[in-house]
């Protein structure tokens, strides 16, 4: 398995970031690097979309679980959803969500991530791009170290404790669709120097999720089905053959 350092990593995702997925141009991306770099796009396109911030106060986080509750949610939940990227492209995504121990988010046809809780309570990422032949590990505190805060309940749960201040109200209701299978609420996100960004969320206690985000009026996200599932052998395997294996974990070794 190929090994590269966190230092390595954080760079190669800052310019994912900052270049086109369909356009690594950058002169030091060279060789081995091109592959480094196609997965720390990957990785990129498919936790921050989910991105969320390492643990708040206790009481910032209590009222975050009064507004969107998962304590009653079945440990298994299969859930298919679609929604639009910040290019205003479609994009179907499908979670398999086990607990607290167990996740598979499938991003269209082109990426898996799986996460699973090891025996010290830490989680492993490994994320499947199933387009350049890529499996890449990582542990969570080394997406710590280059700024990537993809916890599980982001990930699990679909929406992110905001970093920044928040209120969480009640909507008004003639904007909105009549539903009997989750609450609509109002998400106001404070961004200091402009007005703050909304997004009604309605949210199913029941399955531990939101079943349809709407921002400035329009849909954003939204649950197509929803349902328990008992796991088979290929739910949580990660095994492609004749992918190329890549470890991002600071432990491994180092490999040219």
């Amino acid at each position: 398995m190929r090994a590269f350092r966190p230092a390595q990593f954080a760079q190669l995702s800052n310019m994912a970031r900052d270049e086109p997925v369909t356009s690594p141009t950058r002169g030091e991306v060279t060789g081995a690097s091109r592959q480094l770099y196609a997965i720390a796009v990957a990785l990129c396109a498919a936790v921050c979309i989910a991105q969320s911030t390492p643990a708040r106060a206790q009481d910032a986080l209590s009222r975050w679980e009064a507004a969107f509750p998962t304590a009653s949610a079945p440990q298994r939940v299969y859930f298919r959803a679609h929604y639009a990227d910040e290019g205003g492209r479609a994009h179907e995504l499908q979670v398999w969500r086990e607990g607290d121990v167990r996740l598979r988010r499938k991003t269209d046809a082109a990426i898996d991530l799986y996460l699973e809780k090891s025996a010290s309570g830490e989680y492993v990422y490994r994320l499947v791009d199933h387009h350049r032949g890529i499996v890449a590990r990582a542990e969570r505190t080394t997406l710590y170290r280059i700024g990537v805060f993809a916890d599980w309940a982001a990930l699990a749960h679909v929406l992110n404790i905001p970093r920044r201040e928040y209120a969480v109200t009640a909507p008004p209701h003639s904007e909105l669709p009549i539903r009997d299978d989750c609450r609509w609420n109002r998400l106001e996100v404070m961004t200091p120097g402009s007005s703050a960004s909304a997004s009604d969320i309605c949210w199913s206690a029941q399955w531990g999720l939101p079943l349809a985000i709407r921002t400035k009026g329009e849909s954003a996200f939204s649950v197509d089905e929803v349902r328990t599932f008992e796991p088979g052998p290929e739910t949580f395997s990660v095994a492609p053959e004749g992918f190329l294996q890549i470890d991002a974990d600071p432990d491994a070794d180092v490999s040219d």
